[in-house]
């Protein structure tokens, strides 16, 4: 990947001062840099691979994430970190969420001084298979509970459930698509611009989700429903919408699973 000059500077510099501290095992670059959504400002997004002794040693002093104003070379730069270990980046791999996931998508390994880092890369930025379907029927559930919401909250003249029942309306309708494309969740700041870039997605899909936006009525929170759900054969429930929606937003607390958002 080509860098813009002062990114690229930028990261040359963070490279040679975490190669200079010998407790740092390797040195991973990613955040908008990595992906291909940098702008001209856009800072470094750096992940520090640390030993697990000396990852206790900064989790008891609080010293987790790492900030540099100094370290780069453009006005209003900065370099923002955060310290992890092998241990962790595995674990991603094994059963992390899709934003945790995401985080490791396109990242690129700027120094390790351990074997098998973009190996481990790699597995963690993997979409996770196993499980689609069963993702794909709970987030139809949560549109469809969104949808009715809205109308509820249309009818009360409600502007503030109003507000919540649309971000989560295009929440999971958006990630149905990105599901059916085998796309990972990026969290919020980059949802819409990944759900941009996937290849199958209905027409106009993102010039929807502005109008709904912008403009909050009945007529346009129906045909944005009626676009996700008539767009494929999405898996079916097995039992109400209702059933489900209890279940992953109302009673998750019971089993200390995530919220079905952040799956």
């Amino acid at each position: 990947m080509t860098f813009a000059a002062h990114h690229a500077e930028s990261i040359q510099r963070v490279t040679e001062h975490f190669f200079s501290l010998p407790e740092v095992e390797g040195l991973i670059l990613g955040g908008s840099i990595a992906h291909g959504f940098a702008r001209a400002e856009s800072d470094v997004d750096v992940a520090i691979v640390i030993s697990e002794e000396e990852h206790e040693r900064r989790r008891a002093t609080g010293r987790l994430t790492f900030l540099s104003h100094d370290l780069c070379t453009y006005p209003g730069g900065y370099v923002d970190g955060k310290y992890l270990t092998r241990a962790f980046i595995t674990t991603v791999g094994e059963r992390g969420s899709e934003p945790a996931r995401f985080a490791f998508a396109d990242a690129q390994v700027l120094f390790s001084r351990v074997d098998g880092l973009p190996e481990l890369l790699r597995a963690a930025a993997r979409y996770p298979t196993e499980g689609r379907t069963d993702r794909m029927r709970r987030f139809h559930a949560q549109l469809q509970a969104w949808h009715w919401y809205a109308t509820e909250a249309l009818r009360l003249d409600n502007r503030y459930l109003l507000g919540v029942a649309i971000a989560r309306l295009v929440l999971f309708g958006g990630r149905l698509v990105l599901a059916h494309n085998h796309a990972l969740y990026p969290y919020h700041k980059w949802f819409l611009e990944v759900l941009r870039r996937v290849e199958d997605k209905p027409a106009g899909l993102l010039d929807r989700i502005q109008d709904l936006h912008e403009n909050p009525s009945a007529p346009a929170v129906t045909e944005f429903y009626e676009t996700i759900r008539d767009f494929q054969d999405w898996p079916p429930l097995t039992a109400g919408w209702g059933d489900q929606f209890m279940i992953d937003s109302e009673q998750n607390w019971l089993s200390g699973q995530p919220p079905v958002d952040d799956l």
